[in-house]
């Protein structure tokens, strides 16, 4: 888990920049195929120099862009501000720096397809205070009781993310070690990018998890993730619908419950744990028939994520308006076969 601050300043710079990076392209790289030498494209970046209409050209085509995106600016302190990785350890530094950049870039092509239709979000951030006197439950129940959740299961938590003002992206991230990437910035609105490798059980407790670190998090700190976790299981297992359902669990009972909560049956298992329903010996023991069942790699009962729905039907309005898909692509600053590949599979 990496945190970015969001610095006070305002800092206004080419898109260009970003866009290189979430391509997974070096500066040396670009020079090569551009013969732009790199002392060149640093300055580009960092704004304090314009290319000429050749040299855009070029640009443009190797970072597969429309010309007109390469003019594009933004502020700096707002693109991500605060960031939140849900990811392995073992992810490389440069794999982890491109998919900041790719939150970065979906940004910028999300604000443009939402336009200013935008509800404002009805999420709160709500700190945890360094005394400890409001846990990570609490701004979970907090959350639910605000956006009016009926008890017990939250059938579709994409659609309550999104009806809450989040914007959801799911996609290709390029790597199963990374399963979401989350931002938001002071004045602006979350938007939280989720792998669509991992099992739907999964997706759902990575954007439960997401949505804590959003709402709790402002500053790094050193029980941060757990406090994520706790904030994720209170959110989707509230502890006073779900205790009666785990006071006598099973191999069998948890694949049931699994369908039931729409959550893991490690997750379940856990959340026995850990309210008190099981003792630790009987939680062990389960991990251990759960591992010989080879539950531990790949778990029975799949889940079915529903996608994000926000955007895709932001599209429909436009095209229905008369927009062509050649204008959303130009305005997301996408090529159409790429606007295509990202957004138009789902509204067309």
């Amino acid at each position: 888990m990496e945190v970015s601050p969001n610095g006070s300043a305002t800092v206004i710079r080419p898109l260009v920049g970003t866009i290189r990076v979430a391509r997974g392209l070096t500066q040396k790289e670009v020079s090569s195929e551009t013969e732009i030498s790199q002392a060149v494209l640093s300055k580009v970046e960092s704004g304090l120099m314009e290319l000429d209409e050749e040299r855009k050209l070029l640009l443009a085509r190797t970072l597969s862009v429309p010309v007109q995106a390469l003019d594009v600016a933004i502020d700096e302190g707002k693109s991500s501000g605060l960031v939140f990785h849900r990811k392995r350890a073992t992810l490389p530094v440069s794999k982890t720096n491109q998919i900041r950049a790719i939150l970065d870039f979906t940004r910028v092509q999300v604000d443009a397809l939402l336009g200013s239709g935008r509800q404002s979000p009805t999420l709160m951030r709500t700190p945890l205070p360094e005394d400890g006197l409001t846990t990570p439950e609490e701004v979970a129940q907090g959350l639910r009781k605000r956006l009016a959740l009926a008890p017990g299961p939250l059938p579709d938590i994409v659609q309550v993310l999104e009806q809450a003002g989040m914007a959801v992206v799911r996609r290709d991230l390029g790597s199963t070690q990374i399963d979401a990437i989350v931002s938001w910035p002071e004045g602006d609105w979350p938007l939280v990018l989720l792998g669509n490798h991992a099992p739907g059980d999964r997706q759902r407790f990575t954007l439960a998890h997401e949505l804590g670190h959003a709402i709790m998090h402002q500053l790094p700190s050193e029980y941060q993730e757990q406090e994520a976790d706790r904030f994720a299981s209170e959110f989707l297992m509230p502890l006073q619908d779900i205790r009666s359902e785990l006071k006598e669990i099973s191999i069998p009972s948890l694949a049931r419950l699994k369908s039931r909560w729409q959550v893991s049956m490690a997750a379940l298992l856990r959340r026995a744990r850990d309210i008190g329903t099981i003792t630790e010996a009987r939680y062990k023991a389960l991990i251990i028939e759960m591992s010989r069942a080879g539950y531990r790699k790949r778990e029975p009962v799949d889940i079915i994520v529903a996608g994000p729905q926000q955007i895709p039907e932001a599209i429909k309005r436009r095209l229905a308006l008369g927009e062509t898909p050649s204008d959303l692509a130009e305005a997301a600053h996408l090529t159409l076969d790429e606007f295509d590949t990202l957004y138009g599979n789902e509204e067309r």
